[in-house]
């Protein structure tokens, strides 16, 4: 072997044992914006390692990553935040990769590493603040109650936590915003009602201020959207959850009898009125001893109006049902959401993401779309009924103007057309008329039935 050749093999020998055997690799660069925090997220391949800095004039945040390279182009979407203004990345050093944050103003960031948790591999995250925080507010900043009916969605998970994953890749949290997204914006074409989001877009909101914020705005009801998973694929359907001590049906039941002649100054107002917040506290002082159990009384009310209207649209689980079959239920949990929240509150299960037949319709906007208006029927139909004390519904401003005259009812195995004629106290010919049925009894599962209003089907 010549001079010159043994020279190229051992350079290129060196070369090689200079590199690294394995190099992490970036994968891809993703923002989001939340009301209280900007989050950059670097995917990888590995555990990243990492140092990082700040810049001033102009302001930018730096983030080294050793050890790493970008083996195929990264899209970082377009970029609308307070904070952020751009993001850029390029190799340095040879075996290193740089990501620039340009920023608006200096701020100090917090940076911390994710391990891999399903549909996402190894994550960087950089938070940089901004915004306002969660904290409940003191009352002192508005003493009056609210005239309009609030209501507090909350879309579960979202961000680095994606809640389950369907068998269609399908994600909770995607599914839980869009969800809501309609359900605000039904609710919100009745005049006298307010929604509030605890999130908008895909970020992260701790569960001790999903609950804050529902204090915060001092709602008359806190929903909270989720969708179901179990360790095999069989179970399917929507239900609903409160928090409650023992069977809710049974604390109903006890409180509604020794407290027969509190009802009427229940009316869905909520435990967080403190009567020290209004200029004449003894007007109110009856709302600081309303009990737990009214609590109950209404998340229990507020999860059979929207149980009645989700099984029009969907399937339900078995539990939304008593063991007849008759009527609707709801069903008591340990969920850290609702705990604590001191108002009305319920939890919304719109299917399982492990069935096949709920995935597949989870994942079509129709049917999002669909569940959500179902969610919204089913709060303005309670609070119709129910108008809570001082609010323009209650003094008459407002009147519901949303037509419930024709509801619509999915029919179940088992069940008969003079049975659904009974559970909705209308009359078998009224539902054959409704429905173009001539003089036919038959029914098959799953069909949509259109069933009239009771006091004009007689």
């Amino acid at each position: 072997m010549n001079t010159r050749l043994q020279g190229l093999l051992i350079g290129a020998l060196l070369t090689t044992f200079a590199l690294p055997l394995t190099a992490n690799e970036l994968l891809g660069i993703r923002w989001n914006e939340g009301p209280n925090n900007t989050r950059i997220v670097l995917d990888l391949s590995e555990e990243a390692d990492y140092t990082y800095g700040t810049l001033d004039d102009p302001p930018r945040i730096y983030i080294d990553l050793k050890n790493t390279i970008l083996l195929r182009t990264i899209k970082v979407r377009e970029i609308e935040s307070r904070i952020l203004l751009r993001i850029r990345h390029s190799p340095r050093d040879g075996t290193n990769h740089r990501v620039v944050l340009d920023l608006n103003e200096v701020v100090e960031p917090s940076v911390f590493r994710l391990e891999p948790y399903a549909p996402y591999g190894h994550r960087l995250v950089i938070d940089l603040p901004s915004g306002i925080d969660f904290d409940e507010e003191d009352c002192s900043t508005d003493t009056e109650p609210h005239k309009n009916v609030v209501v507090v969605l909350d879309a579960g998970h979202g961000g680095e936590d994606p809640g389950a994953v369907g068998i269609n890749k399908l994600l909770e949290k995607d599914v839980n915003l869009a969800i809501t997204r309609h359900a605000k914006n039904y609710i919100e074409q009745q005049d006298g009602f307010e929604v509030v989001l605890t999130r908008n877009a895909d970020y992260e909101v701790p569960l001790e201020a999903r609950r804050n914020i529902a204090l915060r705005e001092r709602a008359h009801l806190f929903v909270s959207v989720h969708a179901d998973s179990f360790r095999n694929s069989q179970p399917r359907g929507g239900s609903v959850f409160i928090l409650g001590s023992g069977n809710a049906e049974s604390e109903l039941a006890k409180w509604a009898h020794h407290n027969e002649d509190r009802a009427d100054w229940v009316g869905g107002v909520a435990t967080w009125v403190n009567s020290e917040c209004f200029d004449d506290p003894e007007e109110y002082h009856f709302l600081n001893n309303l009990a737990a159990d009214a609590v109950i009384e209404n998340s229990v009310e507020m999860g059979k109006s929207v149980l009645n209207f989700m099984a029009q649209v969907t399937h339900l689980h078995p539990r939304a049902f008593t063991k007849d079959q008759r009527n609707f239920q709801v069903t008591d949990a340990g969920y850290a959401v609702l705990k604590n929240t001191q108002v009305p509150a319920i939890l919304v299960e719109t299917g399982f993401l492990s069935n096949a037949k709920d995935a597949a319709l989870l994942s079509q906007p129709a049917h999002q779309k669909k569940v959500g208006h179902a969610i919204a029927q089913g709060i303005l139909a309670h609070f119709c009924d129910n108008p809570p004390y001082h609010t323009y519904l209650d003094d008459g401003t407002y009147e519901c103007s949303i037509d419930f005259s024709i509801t619509q009812h999915r029919v179940r195995r088992g069940d008969t057309l003079s049975g659904i004629a009974r559970t909705y106290k209308v009359s078998v010919v009224s539902i054959q008329q409704l429905n173009n049925l001539g003089s036919s009894v038959n029914i098959f599962e799953d069909q949509i039935l259109n069933i009239p209003n009771h006091t004009s089907s007689n």
